[in-house]
C-alpha cells in the first residue's frame, strides 16, 4: 500500500519528475533494441526445431541420408527413355546451381557385382526397352533404392540434396529459386509430364517463417485497426483511447529493449508470446484504471484529484494481478529446460515492467492537459449503460447463489475431469501453413515412402569383446527385426539388406567378402569395423511424438533385453525426431507442471493479500474454470496439448486471474465502507463490470481475428486465447459473486474472514 500512495503522489504532485524517469527509461529501452547480443555459443538443444535461426536450421546435421532437402518427383512411368532423359536433364539443371553442393538419386547410387565392376542401375538414354525392363527388376529390389529413393509403387523418386551454404545468397536459393529451376528443365520434356514438388527441414522452416511472417504483420494491422474502432466505440472518447493504447504499448518498448539487452529474446517463445502477454495485461490494467479516472472526473474531480483517486483504488488491483502474473511466471524457473525458464524470465520481466508503464504512463496523461476532456463521452457509455440493464443477472446470481454456486464447483470439477484427457503431442503438420506445397510432399512422401525422418538404432562394441564378423551381423538381425515389427517404422536399412542384394544363396553372414566390394563411404555408414559402430535407419512419418513415444519406449525396451544376449554390446535408439521428441515433451510438460504451479502459487498470494484462506479458497473456481473449459473444448476437438497450447493457458491464466483481483479488491473496499456483502457484490459488479467486460470485448475481437490464419499453430493459439477469456468474464461476473454471496462471512464493516 505503501508503494502504491508513493506512485499517486508521485503522478499527481511530481509529474514533471515521473515523466524524466518515464523518458530516461524510454531512452534507455531504445539503446537495448539497438543492442547487438552477441551470437550463441550453440544452439539451444531444447528449443522446437521450427524456432531457430534459418541458418541453425538448414546446417543441422540430418539424419540418415543426410540432406537439407528433397527433390520430389512423381512419374507415371520411369522406366523408358524419355522418362528418364527428362529426369537426368532435371538433375543436371539443378546440379548447375551455384548453391548446390551434390544431389543423390538413383543415378548416383553406386552399385558394384561380384566382380567389382560397376554397373549403372538406370541403362543410357539410348537404351532398349529390354534393358529398361531390367533396370525395372533391379531398382524394385534394390535395397538402397526401394523405399529409400523409390516409392514401392515406382511411381515416386526422391532426390537428396545438399546446399553448399557458402553460396547460398537468400532464402529463394532453398525454395523457389531451386524448384523453379528443376520445373523449367521438366518443362523442356513436354511428351514426359513430371510433377516436381520441394520438401525437408529447409523448404518447411522457410514456409512456416514466411508465413509467420505475413500473418504477422497482417494480423497486427487487422486486430489494432479492430481494437481500436471497437475502444472508440466503447469509450466514446479518442483520448482514453490513445492513453489506453499507449501504456502497454510503452511497456512493450521498454521491455523488449531490457529483454533485448539481457539477450533473452532469443528464446523465440519469449519474442513472440511476450509482447501479446503484455498487451492483454496492460490493456486489462489500463482499462481498469481509465474507467475509475472518467468516472471521478464525470463526477466533479479534478484531473489531478481523479487520477490519485483511481492509483489508490485500482492500483492496489493492479499491482496484486501483476505480481500474480509475474509469480506464476517465475516458477517457470524451476522447469529443466533452459528453454521453458527463459521463456518465464522474459515473461515475469515484462509483466513487472508493464505494470510500471501503465501506473506512470495513465496517471501522467490524465492529470496533465491531456485529462483535461478525459471523461467526454464517458454519459454515453453503451457497456456501462448496458450493464445497468442486466442488473437483474447480478440479482438472479444472488438470489440463487447457492445454486449458482453448486453449478460453478460441480462444472468446474466436471470440465477438470474432462481435461484430464489432454496428452502432449507436437507435428509438422500443426507448424506448416494450410496448403503449404513443402508440406503437401511431405505428407505424400509419408504415404509413398515412410516419411522422410529417420530414427537409428546404434550398435557399438567394446574392444575387449573381440566379436566375430558373423556375431556383429547376428546382432544386427536381432535388432533389425525389432524395428520390422512396428508398423510404424518403415524401410529398416543396414549393412544386412546391402550385402543381400548381392547374387547367390549363400546366408547373409556368409558374405562378409562382399563388403570390400562396397565404396568406403557407403559401408562405413552402416558398419565401421574400425570403430566398432554399426548403424540401422528406419523412416518415421509425421504423425506427432504422442504416437510414437510408445513406439520408441518399446524399441527402447526391446533393446535392452537384447543386450543381455550380446556381452560386450550396447544398442540405443538414437536420432534427431527421438532428442526432438523427448525435449518437447519435456517443455509441453514442464509448462504445464508449471502452470499447476503458478495456480498454486497464485491461490498463496491471493490468500495472504486478502488475509483470508476462505477468499483463496473462492478465487480457484473462477480462475481454473476458463482453463479447464478450454482443455475439454481441445479434446473434444481432437487438438493436443503442445507449447503454444500451454503458453495460451499460462497467459489467459493471467488475464482470468486479474479480472477476479480486479473484482474482489472493488467487492472487499465496498465491504469496508458499508459491510454488507450482498450490497457489496452490486457494487462491485456495477463499479469493475463495465471494464472487464471492454476488455473482454476487446481482447476477443483482437484475438478472433487470428482464427483466419493460415498457420494451424496461430488458429488453436487464438481459439484458445478467446474461448478461455470469455469463460473468465462467466467466472468472475457469474461465478464469482455467488461464491462470495454463499461463503463469504463478511457483515459488517471492517470484518476480516477467517
Amino acid at each position: 500500500m505503501i508503494l502504491i500512495r508513493f506512485l499517486a503522489d508521485a503522478v499527481t504532485r511530481h509529474r514533471f519528475l515521473t515523466a524524466l524517469a518515464m523518458a530516461l527509461a524510454t531512452a534507455l529501452a531504445i539503446w537495448g533494441h539497438l543492442y547487438v547480443p552477441p551470437p550463441p555459443s550453440e544452439a539451444d538443444p531444447d528449443a522446437p526445431a521450427n524456432s531457430g535461426s534459418r541458418l541453425r536450421v538448414a546446417t543441422s546435421d540430418g539424419e540418415g541420408i543426410a540432406s537439407d532437402c528433397f527433390l520430389v518427383v512423381e512419374t507415371d512411368d520411369l522406366f523408358n527413355p524419355a522418362s528418364v532423359a527428362a529426369l537426368r536433364h532435371v538433375v543436371g539443371k539443378v546440379e548447375s546451381q551455384p548453391y548446390i553442393d551434390s544431389v543423390m538419386w538413383i543415378d548416383t547410387i553406386p552399385v558394384l557385382n561380384v566382380f567389382g565392376l560397376r554397373e549403372p542401375l538406370l541403362p543410357p538414354n539410348d537404351a532398349s526397352a529390354e534393358r529398361f525392363e531390367a533396370a525395372r527388376e533391379r531398382l524394385m529390389h534394390h535395397p538402397l533404392v526401394i523405399g529409400q529413393l523409390l516409392s514401392d509403387d515406382g511411381r515416386t523418386l526422391l532426390m537428396p540434396i545438399k546446399f553448399d551454404w557458402l553460396r547460398v545468397k537468400s532464402d529463394e536459393d532453398c525454395s523457389e529459386a531451386l524448384l523453379q529451376a528443376a520445373r523449367d528443365a521438366a518443362a523442356s520434356s513436354p511428351d514426359t509430364p513430371l510433377k516436381i514438388r520441394l520438401t525437408g527441414r529447409v523448404p518447411l522452416y522457410i514456409a512456416y517463417q514466411d508465413a509467420f511472417d505475413k500473418n504477422h504483420r497482417k494480423f497486427q494491422i487487422i486486430s489494432y485497426s479492430l481494437v481500436l474502432g471497437l475502444a472508440l466505440l466503447l469509450f466514446r472518447g479518442i483520448r482514453a483511447v490513445m492513453v489506453v493504447a499507449a501504456a502497454p504499448a510503452l511497456g512493450i518498448i521498454w521491455t523488449l529493449g531490457l529483454l533485448n539487452w539481457m539477450d533473452e529474446l532469443s528464446n523465440p517463445l519469449t519474442s513472440v508470446v511476450v509482447p501479446v502477454l503484455l498487451t492483454m495485461v496492460g490493456l486489462t490494467d489500463g482499462v481498469h484504471l481509465m474507467v475509475h479516472i472518467r468516472r471521478a472526473r464525470a463526477d466533479g474531480m479534478t484531473p489531478q484529484e481523479a487520477t490519485r483517486s483511481a492509483v489508490l483504488r485500482v492500483g492496489l488491483a493492479c499491482a496484486l494481478t501483476s505480481l500474480t502474473t509475474a509469480i506464476g511466471f517465475a516458477s517457470l524457473l524451476v522447469a529443466q529446460s533452459e528453454f521453458v525458464r527463459g521463456f518465464g524470465r522474459g515473461c515475469a520481466i515484462g509483466v513487472v515492467v508493464t505494470f510500471f508503464a501503465v501506473v506512470t504512463t495513465i496517471p501522467v496523461a490524465c492529470s496533465s492537459w491531456l485529462g483535461n476532456n478525459i471523461h467526454k463521452g464517458h454519459e454515453r457509455d453503451l457497456v456501462g449503460h448496458g450493464l445497468q440493464r442486466f442488473g437483474w443477472l447480478i440479482e438472479m446470481v444472488l438470489r440463487r447463489s447457492k445454486l449458482v454456486s453448486a453449478i460453478a464447483v460441480i462444472s468446474t470439477l466436471i470440465f477438470a475431469i474432462g481435461a484430464a484427457q489432454l496428452r502432449p503431442d507436437d507435428r509438422m503438420q500443426d507448424s506448416q501453413p494450410t496448403g503449404s506445397e513443402a508440406y503437401q510432399a511431405l505428407a505424400h512422401c509419408d504415404k509413398a515412402l515412410g516419411g522422410i525422418e529417420f530414427v537409428r538404432v546404434r550398435v557399438e562394441w567394446s574392444e575387449s569383446a573381440f566379436p566375430k564378423p558373423e556375431e556383429i551381423l547376428t546382432a544386427i538381425e536381432s535388432c533389425e527385426r525389432i524395428l520390422s515389427d512396428e508398423p510404424s517404422l518403415r524401410h529398416p536399412l543396414s549393412i544386412l539388406n546391402i550385402l543381400a542384394s548381392f547374387p547367390g544363396d549363400e546366408s547373409v553372414t556368409n558374405r562378409l567378402a562382399f563388403l570390400e566390394l562396397l565404396p568406403t563411404g557407403t559401408r562405413a555408414a552402416y558398419l565401421d569395423t574400425e570403430s566398432r559402430v554399426a548403424e540401422i535407419t528406419v523412416r518415421i512419418q509425421d504423425l506427432g511424438i504422442a504416437h510414437y513415444e510408445p513406439v520408441f519406449q518399446r524399441v527402447e525396451q526391446r533393446l535392452t533385453e537384447l543386450q543381455s544376449r550380446y556381452p560386450g554390446f550396447t544398442m540405443a535408439l538414437v536420432g534427431d525426431p527421438v532428442r526432438r521428441g523427448r525435449n518437447l515433451y519435456r517443455i509441453v510438460t514442464d509448462l504445464a507442471s508449471s502452470l499447476g504451479t503458478a495456480a498454486i502459487t497464485i491461490f498463496f498470494v491471493m490468500t495472504l493479500a486478502y488475509r483470508s484462506l476462505r477468499i483463496g479458497l473462492i478465487t480457484l473456481v473462477p480462475n481454473l474454470f476458463p482453463l479447464v473449459v478450454t482443455a475439454c473444448m481441445m479434446v473434444l476437438f481432437g487438438h493436443p496439448l503442445e507449447i503454444a497450447s500451454v503458453c495460451a493457458f499460462t497467459v489467459c491464466l493471467g488475464i482470468a486471474v486479474d479480472d477476479t483481483i480486479h473484482f474482489l479488491t472493488q467487492y472487499r473496499s465496498e465491504v469496508d465502507r458499508h459491510g454488507d456483502v450482498e450490497l457489496a457484490i452490486r457494487d462491485a459488479f456495477h463499479g469493475v463490470g463495465s471494464a472487464m467486460i471492454i476488455t473482454t470485448f476487446i481482447l476477443i475481437t483482437g484475438f478472433g481475428t487470428v482464427l483466419t490464419s493460415d498457420l494451424p499453430g496461430q488458429r488453436y493459439f487464438a481459439a484458445m486465447a478467446v474461448s478461455t477469456i470469455a469463460g473468465a468474464l462467466v467466472g468472475d461476473l457469474i461465478f464469482l459473486p455467488a461464491l462470495l454471496a454463499t461463503f463469504s462471512r463478511e457483515r459488517r464493516a471492517g470484518a476480516v474472514d477467517t
